[in-house]
């Protein structure tokens, strides 16, 4: 039970970080598509009611939007924070890194083609 409990309590507290990143978008039935709503840490309910999506904030105010004119409601995180924005090529030296942050035991100069973490910048070997 003692387990149970601890594994609840690690998953509600990992989820309410997590969610904190996420915002509400939706795509309406014009052809609109990723209309923000808000994020989530700037919300307190959300609900259906009387065939309108109401969203609650924190600050007190509501918004409210007709089901009818909704296709697909979603949550997602800003684009900009997935992926790799940019990397150089360079010829690499010091530690080498891969994109999940685990050192590697290779000499830089035998690399295989790919990206890699080197000296806290992001590098591609061709």
């Amino acid at each position: 039970m003692k387990r149970l409990f601890t594994l609840i309590a690690a998953l509600t507290f990992g989820v309410s970080v997590f969610a904190e990143d996420y915002t509400l978008y939706y795509d309406s039935t014009n052809g609109t598509t990723g209309t923000a709503v808000s994020l989530v840490s700037q919300m307190r309910s959300l609900s259906f009611t009387n065939g309108k999506l109401v969203v609650s904030f924190s600050d007190g105010s509501k918004e409210e939007k007709p089901l009818a004119d909704i296709k697909r409601l979603f949550f997602a995180t800003p684009a900009t924070l997935a992926g790799i924005d940019e990397a150089e090529t360079v010829n690499p030296s010091g530690d080498v890194y891969d994109l999940t942050g685990r050192k590697l035991n290779v000499d830089v100069n035998n690399l295989s083609k790919g990206l890699y973490i080197i000296e806290g910048k992001k590098v591609v070997v061709k």
